[in-house]
């Protein structure tokens, strides 16, 4: 059974300071929670992180680094049709922080002076909070794209309205590809470029869409310099590569340009994150990741201009094999010969078989026009936009819009949670009855505390309507026996967010805490952690449950069973390192020795004995695969780069279940393993015992095995709420959560026959960490 928080390791998550004592980031071979617990949950290196962030972006937003004005001639300058009244929202942190703003506001508020520009920071068209969100391209998130398509039945409506820059960080500078000054290599494609940093892959993703249509098989990765047509020392030279984590914007970028939307990354590719040093400086990836390839003569980066230094040069780029091959520069951004240039995007929101609003489409009009694009040259950072894509762009405006179709490849299904995403995974059997008691089954409660309250509450608790808790019956009994307890406090029932303030506590799936996740957010937005208790163990088979995860092979393949850390060897690649909560943890890396690829190095016998180990997943997007790096992968996001996805898909005109589609590809395949939920039937499948380690037994998936915890792979329930530096929870929310840890309030959640009750021994370390005030995390 997992060892609760003890004491000493709930000191050091309070000090928030553990991890700066440690000045070796070499891997340490410890589990995710064994760091966690001892290095803390990173918020003080990412005050430092962003803070240095900010001042280097502060520094360079006034600044025009581009000075040579164009003439613009080729671009039409802008006519209103009529005059427009009414407000019209822009958002983006640059637009409102750079030269760009007040140039654009006045200079479209001239044309109609009865219309009011507002450009904000921040701000979603989800939310409508804004009209026109620009920014990090929402079609890259596939799950953000999901909500919003889910929520609107809309596609997300875009254009680009700019080139990044060539050379400033921060404005989205274009990929360049470095290698080290003695490489002979002439050129790269497009395509190469794939061969190198990518691996197979079974499709890839246009927007919500998977498309099988940009499916490559392994007989196109380029692994060597020979693959590339190097001779003498360089034919048989494994090409290094040196990269970022996968969770940022930037590779999110590179995939769209060189995978066509595929997201299996070359297994080799080292991570290069920004850290906090011991001193309390930042290290900051696109540096030291330079800096290392450049001692490296059979490296190879993406960087950016920006990143330039001696001993390494950068590489003309082919948008095919064809040519032209065509190096970075300020010219060849701004006509895109270069293929590698990064666009600025701008959504909207319109409604399906409906023009755009009008004051929408004026607005983006004139973002198109000369008069629009020649605010973008005198900021002096992003480069304007070719007058055949403008054109292009500005034509793309008169269409009406698209209505999403529910059935379409590759879209998330229906969620429990329509407005919230609540749930570990969404409900992909499409079956599951919220209201339904699922398990009948009574567990031994009596170690559980009893709820005694001290001393009556008043207060008022703000809850999401969304999501499991309310979906189901357990949140409506547990609000009505706590009132019997507690008759002053109130509660709302409302949809909302604890990260917009909208909600006291939110109850559910463990928030997404990698780098731009729902944890990060809320560190981001406020300086400190939310507080994270859980309050309940995930199901042992019901989907939108947060069910266990269950590892299948075929009946070829004979296995006592599988330790989380050959799970990792399996499904993994090589890591330099992996998130664990929203830190970047070099000690969760681990080396291409500890990779298992055949079955022998299993002492599998028999008809797979000889056979590659093939590993079939969800596509990398899902939520489903944070949940499995988390619990299988120390945080790490390097996976077996010849991974077969097998997204959500249509089988006479329904949708299949993705789960037993990958359960019964491994068993077709009769040498592949998979992983799905426990509920899964396959004719055929066997499910593998897991061991937490190699001094641990191996266990199969049950509904006791998953309650008592001793099955590894068992997911969690889990509160949010917030609490000021120093002081603890609001009395009542506090109050709350002692309840829904008491044996009453874990006996509702028994009833409720989805979720799984804590065990006493979870429940106490939990009931501990509720009563902690928590000090104030600086960067000093």
């Amino acid at each position: 059974m997992k060892k609760p928080l003890t004491g000493l390791s709930l000191i050091l998550l309070a000090a928030g300071t553990a991890a700066f004592a440690q000045e070796d980031k070499r891997p340490t071979g410890e589990t995710y929670d064994q760091i966690f617990q001892r290095l803390g949950d990173g918020m003080r290196e990412n005050i430092i992180i962003r803070g240095e962030h900010d001042a280097r972006t502060d520094a360079r937003k006034h600044k025009r680094f581009y000075t040579d004005l164009q003439p613009l001639a080729d671009l039409p300058p802008y006519r209103p049709a009529k005059q427009l009244t009414g407000t019209i929202r822009v958002s983006g942190l640059y637009l409102h922080d750079g030269l760009i703003k007040d140039q654009w506001i006045e200079s479209f508020q001239r044309f109609h002076p009865g219309v009011k520009v507002v450009i904000l920071p921040k701000g979603t068209i989800a939310s409508g909070a804004v009209d026109i969100e620009t920014g990090p391209r929402i079609s890259d998130r596939l799950r953000a794209a999901s909500q919003y398509e889910q929520a609107t039945g809309e596609r997300l409506f875009e254009i680009d309205w700019a080139t990044g820059s060539y050379d400033v960080p921060g404005w989205s500078p274009g990929f360049v590809i470095f290698v080290h000054k003695d490489n002979p290599i002439a050129h790269l494609s497009v395509e190469q470029l794939d061969g190198i940093f990518a691996g197979s892959r079974t499709g890839g993703w246009k927007g919500t869409t998977w498309d099988p249509g940009v499916a490559r098989g392994p007989e196109k990765n380029i692994r060597t310099w020979g693959d590339l047509g190097l001779t003498g020392e360089w034919a048989d030279k494994p090409i290094m590569i040196y990269g970022r984590p996968l969770k940022y914007n930037i590779q999110l970028g590179f995939e769209r340009k060189i995978f066509q939307g595929g997201d299996v990354w070359n297994e080799n590719t080292l991570e290069y994150s920004h850290e906090a040093n011991p001193d309390g400086t930042r290290y900051s990836s696109s540096v030291e990741m330079v800096r290392d390839m450049s001692a490296d003569r059979y490296g190879i980066s993406f960087s950016d201009m920006g990143s330039n230094r001696p001993g390494i040069r950068a590489v003309p780029i082919g948008a095919s094999a064809a040519g032209p091959f065509v190096p970075i520069s300020l010219t060849s951004l701004r006509d895109r010969s270069y293929p590698l240039f990064i666009e600025q995007w701008a959504q909207v929101r319109v409604a399906p078989g409906q023009p755009l609003d009008p004051l929408v489409k004026e607005f983006l009009t004139f973002m198109l026009s000369r008069d629009g694009q020649d605010g973008v040259q005198r900021d002096g950072k992003w480069i304007t936009l070719p007058a055949g894509r403008a054109a292009e762009m500005r034509s793309k405006l008169d269409t009406t819009g698209e209505r999403v179709d529910p059935h379409a490849l590759g879209l998330q299904l229906d969620q429990l949670a329509p407005k919230k995403w609540d749930g570990e995974s969404p409900d992909e059997t499409g079956r599951t009855v919220a209201t339904r008691a699922y398990y009948k089954t009574a567990f031994d409660l009596s170690g559980l505390p009893v709820y005694a309250p001290a001393a009556p509450v008043a207060g008022t608790v703000r809850m999401p309507a969304s999501g499991q808790l309310m979906g189901g019956t357990a949140g409506k009994a547990l609000i009505a026996a706590f009132n019997r307890h507690q008759p002053d406090i109130r509660f709302e029932i409302r949809d909302g967010d604890l990260n917009d303030d909208a909600v006291d506590l939110s109850i559910g799936r463990r928030w997404s805490s990698y780098f731009a996740g729902e944890v990060y957010d809320f560190q981001l937005k406020r300086d400190r952690s939310p507080r994270e208790i859980q309050v309940a163990t995930g199901s042992f088979d019901v989907a939108g449950w947060s069910p266990a995860i269950a590892v299948f092979t075929g009946r070829d393949v004979k296995l006592k069973g599988l330790t989380i850390r050959q799970l990792d060897g399996i499904f993994g690649g090589p890591r330099r390192g992996g998130w664990v909560s929203t830190t970047w943890r070099r000690q969760a890396g681990r080396g291409a020795d500890r990779n298992i690829r055949w079955w022998r190095d299993l002492g599998v016998t028999g008809f797979c004995a000889d056979k590659p180990i093939d590993v079939y997943v969800p596509p990398l997007k899902y939520h489903l695969m944070s949940v499995f790096e988390r619990k299988v992968l120390v945080g790490g996001n390097m996976w077996n780069d010849n991974a077969r996805e097998i997204p959500l898909a249509l089988k006479n005109g329904k949708r299949t279940h993705p789960g037993e589609d990958r359960v019964a590809a491994a068993v077709r395949d009769r040498c592949g393993i998979a992983f799905a939920d426990p509920g899964v039937k396959v004719k055929g499948a066997m499910m593998v015992p897991v061991a937490r380690d190699e001094a641990s037994p191996f266990v199969l998936p049950t509904l006791k095995s998953v309650q008592d915890r001793s099955y590894p792979l068992h997911l969690e329930t889990y509160a949010y709420a917030d609490a000021q530096p120093d002081q603890p929870m609001a009395p009542a929310v506090r109050e709350f959560l002692r309840f829904v840890l008491s044996r009453e309030g874990q006996a509702i959640i028994q009833r409720d026959g989805k979720w799984l009750p804590l065990t006493a021994e979870v429940a106490r370390a939990e009931a501990a960490k509720i009563d902690l005030a928590l000090p104030r995390v600086t960067a000093k």
